[in-house]
């Protein structure tokens, strides 16, 4: 059976060790939240042309070259779709811009001007509880106005230059989640690029669109605030198993001692039965002249002088013996309890 409590105490000392640090370790590791996104955007457009003799259509489709004197406007769809693998809350941004860019001659790098010209007024929309967010954004470019524009500018400063119609989607998300505080910006574009001031036949369009996936790491906020706690626990617990073993070891001294001293005591009464008188009270000795001993042989020398019986009275309660000679008005007193205790063999 003592077998059995150690190992117990064994196992719920080290349980208790072993799970409060694991709640310190836990408490001072950051938990993060993978928040996962997917852009699948897509552009498409049609050149619709002015009333002319050579073609039959009023408008061409993506991926021809065209003649930059006969376009009258260009449709551009938008299709932008934004999607989460969690809901989150928040809002989006969206709006659409038409930027010229004077470039400078002969491929050199930069350009002499530019200008950014808002064609779609900034629109904000809410989202509540979704996990996608998808714009669909029909546009007309005024082509021949873009154009004309540089081509002003190019008369009024004499220069060479030929230009760029970039016709631009731009979204900013700003979202929150149920497990992350701070706000999430997913910024993105969707671009139409149109040549200015080219002549017709060299006159191309190009479109950029994005479709990517992107993982987020985020701090988990809702966890994180629950780490002071887990810290303190753990603290706490590691407290509590310091005590319990310190505890555990003052009683196995303390229980040590009491086995000790009983031991002692009974050799002592064992062995000295005859010049030792039991009493159910101890004597006054107030009035007494009392003279502590160190040990009880040095009781029995006193005896060997005095000749007179040794009370013995014993308090259980706290495991303390006393031991008393009196003579005349002298009283030699020894104490022995579980921490004082003399050799057995003595």
């Amino acid at each position: 059976m003592k077998i059995i409590n150690k190992i117990i105490r064994i196992c719920v000392l080290s349980i208790l060790f072993i799970v409060g640090v694991a709640l310190i370790v836990f408490g001072f590791t950051k938990s993060y939240i993978y928040l996962k996104y997917q852009e699948d955007n897509s552009l498409n457009y049609k050149v619709y042309l002015k009333n002319n003799s050579y073609f039959d259509s009023n408008y061409l489709d993506e991926n021809r070259t065209y003649i930059t004197s006969l376009i009258d406007y260009i449709k551009v769809n938008y299709h932008y779709n934004l999607k989460f693998n969690k809901k989150v809350d928040g809002n989006y941004t969206y709006k659409v811009d038409a930027v010229i860019y004077a470039n400078k001659p002969n491929g050199e790098e930069g350009y002499y001007w530019t200008k950014r010209y808002n064609i779609v007024e900034p629109t904000v929309k809410n989202i509540n509880d979704k996990k996608n967010i998808t714009i669909d954004e029909v546009i007309d470019v005024d082509y021949n106005k873009y154009n004309n524009i540089l081509e002003d500018f190019k008369k009024e400063y004499s220069i060479s230059t030929d230009g760029l119609l970039a016709v631009e989607l731009t979204v900013k998300s700003n979202v929150t989640g149920e497990e992350f505080t701070d706000s999430i910006n997913v910024p993105s574009t969707l671009s139409l690029s149109v040549p200015l001031l080219e002549k017709a036949v060299e006159a191309s369009i190009s479109k950029s669109a994005i479709s990517n996936d992107n993982t987020l790491t985020i701090e988990n906020d809702k966890l994180n605030d629950y780490k002071y706690g887990s810290i303190i626990l753990g603290i706490l617990l590691i407290l509590i198993d310091l005590i319990l073993i310190i505890c555990i070891i003052i009683f196995r001294i303390q229980n040590k001692n009491k086995h000790l001293y009983l031991a002692t005591l009974k050799k002592i009464v064992d062995t000295h039965d005859s010049i030792i008188a039991n009493v159910d009270n101890l004597p006054d000795v107030r009035d007494l002249k009392v003279i502590n001993v160190s040990s009880f042989s040095e009781l029995l020398d006193v005896y060997n002088e005095v000749r007179m019986p040794i009370n013995f009275y014993e308090n259980r309660r706290h495991d303390k013996a006393i031991f008393m000679l009196i003579n005349n008005n002298m009283c030699w007193k020894y104490v022995l309890d579980k921490y004082n205790i003399e050799s057995i063999d003595k």
